[in-house]
């Protein structure tokens, strides 16, 4: 299955208790359909992963799955213990995964040696393409592309997430691996940039939210349409500029919820928008005329 287009990195949505909620999951993810998703990222750093139990990803995993209509289905799999790590990686192609991805380990600093031994035992433990997670702001751990070069070369890597503003590496990955090694663009900003410079397609978190600029930015540059692209890459970044003023996930339940999808509140110890201000901060983006048209229409 190719793991190419707008693949939104989904957030978690919580029923009224606090518990995941697969029915609210499934209706966010019918909805992103509609609105042009190739795919979907679960999971991942959007989804609120180190603060899941294995059986609440696994949950969200098979409601995802049940819900994308055939799409494809990366499932974040790293978690704050190596054990859990292997479990997810595991069980993801029972679930119905098409891929699984992992970023590294934190808190604690590793060698290059270390973290490609980590990435050659998550490959042992499932027969689904590993795809790396770089996000270098929150890892802290800078690597170069020989480190993802010489993954890929040995079979354990078949492609990542390139969430870093920095292209030149991801340029010189993809100038050694033209064809073979899946690379999608984690960075909403720079998406056009990405794919300039070789990337297959994106993940995004405020994906969740105007899904159909990104898809729109994608289709563009692949009809050589610059100008569209440009122009839809500086929708996304006034949204982004928004969201720059809260934490993130709980930026995006509040908009959510104004447009009659309710999500929950973001997990302790993430701060939740007063349920009053949801109208204001939804307000201030439809404010931005050019926004509008694209903010989620839930189904």
């Amino acid at each position: 299955m190719s793991l190419t287009g707008i693949f939104p990195a989904l957030i978690t949505p919580y029923d009224a208790d606090g518990a995941v909620s697969p029915a609210i999951n499934r209706r966010l993810v019918s909805t992103l359909n509609a609105e042009g998703a190739d795919g979907y990222f679960v999971s991942g750093s959007s989804a609120e992963c180190y603060l899941l139990d294995t059986r609440e990803r696994m949950e969200i995993l098979e409601a995802t799955v049940e819900a994308a209509e055939g799409r494809p289905v990366i499932f974040h799999v790293a978690a704050t213990d190596h054990r859990s790590t292997l479990e997810h990686a595991r069980r993801a192609a029972d679930a119905g995964a098409s891929a699984v991805c992992a970023n590294i380990p934190t808190f604690f600093t590793y060698s290059d040696q270390s973290l490609a031994a980590y990435y050659r035992d998550i490959r042992e433990h499932t027969e689904l393409p590993l795809l790396a997670y770089y996000i270098p702001s929150q890892t802290g751990r800078l690597l170069t592309a020989d480190f993802f070069l010489d993954l890929a070369a040995d079979g354990t890597l078949q492609g990542m997430k390139y969430t870093s503003s920095d292209l030149g590496i991801l340029s010189r990955i993809r100038a050694s691996r033209p064809d073979s090694f899946t690379i999608l663009a984690g960075s909403d900003d720079t998406l056009l940039g990405a794919l300039a410079h070789g990337a297959n397609g994106g993940i995004g978190s405020s994906y969740n939210l105007i899904c159909g600029v990104y898809a729109g930015i994608y289709r563009a540059f692949g009809a050589g349409d610059l100008e569209e692209a440009r122009r839809l890459q500086s929708v996304s970044i006034a949204v982004l500029e928004e969201m720059g003023g809260w934490e993130f996930i709980s930026f995006l339940k509040s908009v959510l919820r104004s447009r009659g999808l309710d999500t929950g509140q973001a997990r302790t110890p993430m701060s939740p928008i007063p349920s009053e201000l949801d109208d204001q901060l939804a307000g201030k983006l439809a404010a931005k005329t050019e926004l509008e048209p694209y903010l989620i229409s839930p189904v």
